[in-house]
């Protein structure tokens, strides 16, 4: 026996005889506490006689450890010409790579206690300390190992620019198969627990988009009773990219929060760099801009991404070499050799994981005949055409079409390409699977990245077409009869959509989109989900109605990514495309959306000019002209002439908006808030129940939640505290789970209000903190106003409460500039400059003064006045002596 080998068994009598010492020690004191007690008999030679038991153990520890010496070196020559598994035992763990059934043999276990190793395959280091659980990643792919071998430098770097405090953005870059994904899961896994994680890939067509990373967020929020409605509020009502992601990130405040998003080069146009969606590249761009917040983003690729935002961490080698025979062991495929005996493997393959992995696969297959995959395995090509000798029929069909679809797929979209049964096809896929040859994500198959291309290297261009085509019409035909709450179940159509326009069928896949579109998306505020197939589309259209639908949908995509002048650019532009007498629907449409979208940004008047061409280019009898009427009225109502707004309402009515709930229900609202405004709060009541009702029936919760909120001023109106409180907590709580920005604000600042008349000054702040999350609009900037009043009459007379009653002033400023002849935001103002005037006397009561004179010239009844009392109140309350008395006395 050599020196070394003696070492080793001295070891291995170590290892063995001083637990034995120990526990015999052990066993005597239990034995001198336990007399007289007689010890059951097997244990009865440990009791009466302890030293010839440690002698007895280390006889047989001497004997092991002279005798796996011997038996690992057999195992390993036995392994080295042997194509079947060695005789071992097999345990379920996770390797470096992927999922996978880890084999030990008696060879490997040798080696593993005592050492033992030989110079072309180096020993696996000990099996680690059973690990704590490690925290849960959200979206993380079953594939994805459990166990990193080694990468402890790039680990501590890749760690080190994620914890930087300045940043948002991390790249990992390397080759297909390198072990990316394996290097970014141990990273989200090893995070300290009280930083949140997630996981996106894009695989196939663009799911990683502007509102999956923004679910993906949301599920970070640690409180459930907070996350749950957050969630729930991504997926409905009209809000714009931006405000959705303000919500987010105000629902995660300080939390810390790590998101990988792997496939990141599938996000980008290869020849431009720019980004395929453009509302992730908003979303994406704002979070680059707003620094306060804990979000960071690591980018998995195989390029350098054209993103100048992002720090770079490059992954260039293979498995370090003392590693690789460890995520051998783990990566055992049953039928395969036994890998840490396989002579070669790790210089055939570079120690790259997946070159491995997929030599280890073929073989696992069978089929002796066919060329051992080691002899190919640098050479993908080769190896794939080593692959496709091996399989089946069924199996080479299933693969085949898998490859021509390029994407996750489920066993019954294959089986439909391949002529075959569904349980034909996922026993096939099963086999690959077990292989490691494919993944497996949930009930969806896919070929690792860039082996799709190979595969199919040989199928002429027109079948690969054909072929995605025939999917697509399967797909298409698949979601039509099924129901969906969210954008996940859509999967099937936007699989469609990216079929139909990576083959060029532009028509095909515009008409999908605007079904998807009418039927889900718009009502869900998410027709933004479309904007990197509509990019794409853009110009390839040939149908005059195609092109109408591709220009409406790109406007609504636009305006839900928050980009309201590109929008209406947009719509315009449709417009002018349809101008002629044969596609008056069309350019009607798109007046339409273009008189909404100047409503939104503020521009009331320009809104009107567009709904008066409305009324002039419409029919009679056309279902546009009560539309038009109804637009007109809104913005009438904003300007404060009530009577032409009511002669408008009058004439909508008449042309049979009973029919239609999208305009039934705003036109009562109308009707309720002229009377409220009049001072007519017994009939503004009963308007705004039936209103209520309307809105109940027709499922619109956000309109019957505005009618909700404007009853609580109502009922404030006749002095009515308790009914005032009621109506308004209703509307909050829809607010709450909406996300709905105007009755966000709207109702915060009424809840606000209302505690404040209560006498409750700390809920009245966190109420109006709430109102003022949004920063756009005459509503937010009312409630900007509110929470400084909340603040004063919280005693906080400092900085911050100063700041607010400057942003809101700004904010109605600007609003008059693009809305003249509007009244609120001069209401607005003056609420905003007293509040000022009462931080700082020195600059007097003129200002805020004026602005209320502006406002009254504008408009001054009853309601209008009430309002301004009430708030103005609120803001003087408890102030000593008698503050601002010449704004008081014009307010009496």
């Amino acid at each position: 026996m050599s020196r070394k080998a003696l070492f080793q068994a001295c070891t291995g009598v170590l290892l063995v005889s001083l637990p034995s010492a120990l526990g015999t020690l052990t066993s005597i004191a239990v034995n001198e506490a336990t007399k007289p007690n007689t010890w059951p008999m097997p244990f009865r030679l440990i009791q009466h006689d302890p030293w010839a038991w440690v002698t007895v153990s280390t006889l047989v520890a001497i004997g092991s450890a002279v005798l796996l010496p011997y038996l690992n070196r057999k195992s390993t020559a036995e392994g080295a010409h042997d194509a079947g598994p060695a005789i071992g035992v097999s345990v379920e763990v996770r390797d470096g790579v992927g999922v996978g059934v880890g084999q030990i043999t008696v060879g490997s276990l040798g080696q593993l206690i005592l050492g033992a190793h030989r110079d072309d395959a180096p020993a696996s280091p000990p099996p680690a300390a059973k690990q704590q659980p490690k925290p849960e990643v959200a979206g993380l792919p079953e594939f994805v190992p459990g166990t990193l071998h080694d990468r402890r430098t790039l680990m501590t770097n890749l760690e080190a620019k994620m914890d930087r405090t300045n940043g948002v953005f991390v790249a990992l870059v390397g080759a297909a198969g390198i072990g990316k994904t394996a290097i970014a899961a141990e990273l989200l896994r090893k995070r300290e627990k009280k930083v949140g994680a997630g996981y996106l890939a894009a695989r196939g067509y663009p799911r990683v988009s502007a509102f999956s990373v923004l679910e993906r967020l949301a599920e970070a929020v640690p409180a459930k009773g907070r996350r749950q409605p957050l969630v729930e509020r991504l997926n409905e009502g009209e809000t714009d990219l931006l405000t959705r992601l303000k919500d987010v990130l105000d629902r995660l405040g300080n939390r810390q929060v790590w998101l990988a998003v792997d496939d990141a080069q599938d996000l980008f146009v290869t020849s431009t760099g720019k980004w395929r969606d453009d509302a992730l590249g908003t979303l994406f761009d704002e979070l680059a801009k707003r620094r306060r917040h804990r979000i960071k983003v690591l980018f998995i690729g195989t390029d350098p991404l054209p993103f100048p935002h992002a720090v770079t961490e490059r992954v260039t080698e293979g498995l370090p070499r003392p590693n690789f025979p460890g995520f051998l062991a783990e990566l055992t495929i049953p039928g395969a050799p036994a890998p840490l005996v396989m002579a070669g493997l790790a210089k055939a393959t570079n120690r790259h994981p997946r070159t491995a992995e997929l030599v280890l696969g073929i073989r696992a297959i069978g089929s002796p005949a066919a060329a051992d995959p080691l002899d190919a395995a640098p050479d993908a090509s080769a190896l794939i055409s080593a692959l496709l000798a091996r399989l089946t029929d069924g199996q080479r069909a299933a693969l085949r079409a898998l490859a021509i679809l390029d994407r996750p797929a489920r066993p019954a979209v294959i089986a439909y390409l391949a002529d075959a049964t569904p349980g034909e096809v996922r026993a096939a896929l099963d086999e690959l699977v077990r292989c490691r040859l494919l993944r497996r994500y949930d009930d969806h198959y896919y070929l690792p990245d860039g082996e799709s291309a190979r595969i199919t290297a040989d199928v002429p261009d027109a079948e690969i077409a054909g072929q995605r085509v025939r999917a697509a019409e399967y797909l298409e035909n698949a979601a039509r009869g099924r129901d969906a709450a969210r954008l996940d179940d859509l999967e099937d159509a936007f699989h469609a959509v990216d079929l139909y326009v990576t083959t060029g069928e532009s028509g095909r896949a515009v008409r999908l989109m605007a079904q998807l579109d009418d039927r889900y998306l718009r009502s869900w505020g998410q027709t933004a989900e479309l904007a990197p197939w509509l990019s794409r589309l853009n110009g390839g259209l040939a149908g005059f109605r195609d092109q109408v639908r591709y220009v409406m949908l790109a406007g609504r995509a636009l305006a839900q990514q928050g980009k309201l002048p590109e929008a209406i650019e947009t719509v315009d532009g449709g417009a002018t495309m349809s101008a002629g007498p044969e596609n008056l629907s069309a350019h009607l449409g798109f007046l339409v959306q273009s008189a909404g979208y100047r409503f939104r940004a503020g521009a009331v008047a320009a809104a009107a000019e567009r709904y008066q061409a409305l009324m002039d280019r419409a029919p009679a009898g056309h279902k546009a002209v009560p539309t038009a009427h109804l637009g007109l009225a809104l913005c009438l109502a904003e300007a404060g002439d009530f009577t032409r707004a009511s002669e408008h309402l009058d004439a909508a009515e008449s042309g049979g908006t009973s029919a239609d709930p999208g305009l039934d229900v705003p036109l009562r609202y109308l009707r309720a808030l002229i009377s409220f405004e009049r001072g007519q709060d017994g009939v503004s009541l009963e308007q705004l129940e039936r209103a209520r009702d309307a809105a109940e029936k027709a499922g619109a919760r956000v309109a019957a939640a505005r009618c909700d909120d404007l009853s609580a001023w109502a009922w404030l109106l006749r002095h009515n505290l308790g009914e005032a409180t009621k109506a308004a907590r209703r509307a909050h709580n829809v607010s709450v789970r909406v996300g709905d920005p105007d009755l966000w604000s709207t109702s915060g600042t009424t809840v606000a209000v209302i505690e404040l008349q209560h006498g409750h000054q700390e809920p009245a702040l966190a109420a109006a903190e709430l109102a003022a999350r949004y920063a756009d609009g005459i509503y937010a900037a009312e409630a900007i106003a509110v929470r400084g009043v909340a603040a004063i009459r919280n005693g906080d007379t400092g900085e911050e409460t100063r700041r607010a009653f400057v942003t809101a002033a700004g904010l109605a400023r600007d609003l008059r500039a693009v809305a003249p002849g509007t009244y609120r935001p001069y209401e607005v103002e003056g609420l905003a400059l007293a509040g000022l005037a009462l931080l700082r006397p020195e600059q007097g009561e003129g200002p805020a003064a004026d602005a209320y004179r502006a406002a009254q010239g504008i408009l001054d009844l009853r309601g209008a006045r009430f309002r301004r009392r009430v708030l103005f109140a609120a803001l003087t309350a408890g102030w000593p002596g008698d503050p601002l008395p010449g704004i008081s006395s014009l307010l009496a």
